[in-house]
């Protein structure tokens, strides 16, 4: 008697896949929330001594993947921050397929564009730590869907708003960021699949219009009283700062797009993505 042979297992489309994808604000993450009618929920952590001891995970079915995301607030050292990471723990513990931090991103490579997505072979630190390593798969898939590859990613604990800053910062990555890097340390440890994937918002040679490390809270509310005091002082930046609003807007747009693709493309290759190389620390 003839026995049919079973497809590989990488072969069947996994209804029932899970990803989880972080951004850092809901500036970054708003029109792929509207675009799939993402949900909001509460999810309370026990023994949290914090006057908000809970945090919200948001969900929607993606290409026919469920996708949870999580809003981790700008950097990684405030009080918000402690609600981000433990909230980023409990959520690895459900083992999604793969976790994706994405959200904008600043040009130090001339070559990079506002509006482009990248994404991130390794992340390191601007100072200290190992470099850590994106999943090889995952970094082919994000190619295959219009992504561009770069080689570092730098995490930075404060935005850098003059160019000067940038090309001095280009001798060492491609794009910086505050968040990717202790986002993937903490995935590392887990062994689940992850990725760095960024908009630019912001090329090498620009400067930002105003100091937003003054005028942005840590969950990326504005400070209204702050950003007056600024326009009022330069007042000629108004410009430059409708400029930077449109670019900032096409990212996150441009970023909707992509992830709408790259979760679609998971599906096809999900066993080959689990069996590669994943988000592993190695020694600089």
């Amino acid at each position: 008697m003839l026995l049919q042979r079973r497809a590989p297992a990488w072969n069947l489309r996994l209804i029932e896949m899970h990803i989880l994808v972080t951004f850092a604000v809901e500036a970054e993450f708003a029109p792929w929330r509207i675009r799939h009618g993402f949900k909001r929920r509460e999810i309370r952590i026990p023994l949290l001594p914090l006057d908000r001891p809970f945090y919200d995970v948001f969900n929607a079915r993606v290409a026919g993947t469920d996708v949870e995301v999580l809003m981790t607030g700008i950097g990684w050292k405030h009080l918000f921050c402690d609600v981000a990471q433990k909230a980023l723990r409990d959520l690895l513990k459900r083992k999604p397929d793969c976790c994706v931090s994405t959200g904008f991103a600043g040009g130090l490579n001339p070559g990079l564009h506002p509006g482009e997505i990248v994404a991130a072979s390794q992340l390191v630190l601007r100072q200290g730590g190992s470099r850590i390593l994106s999943n090889k798969r995952l970094i082919k898939i994000a190619e295959c869907c219009g992504a561009r590859i770069a080689d570092t990613l730098i995490t930075e604990g404060h935005i850098l708003c003059e160019a000067s800053s940038k090309s001095a910062m280009s001798k060492f990555g491609d794009l910086v960021d505050m968040e990717s890097y202790h986002i993937l340390q903490v995935v590392s440890a887990t062994q689940i699949p992850a990725i760095a994937v960024r908009a630019i918002s912001d090329a090498a040679d620009c400067d930002i219009p105003i100091d937003f490390n003054k005028v942005l809270g840590h969950d990326g509310t504005l400070r209204k009283g702050q950003l007056l005091r600024e326009i009022a002082r330069h007042p000629l930046r108004i410009p430059g700062l409708i400029r930077f609003g449109w670019q900032s807007n096409k990212a996150a747009h441009s970023m909707a797009d992509f992830l709408d693709d790259f979760i679609a493309s998971l599906g096809d290759c999900h066993g080959r993505v689990a069996a590669s190389t994943y988000g592993e620390m190695a020694a600089r």
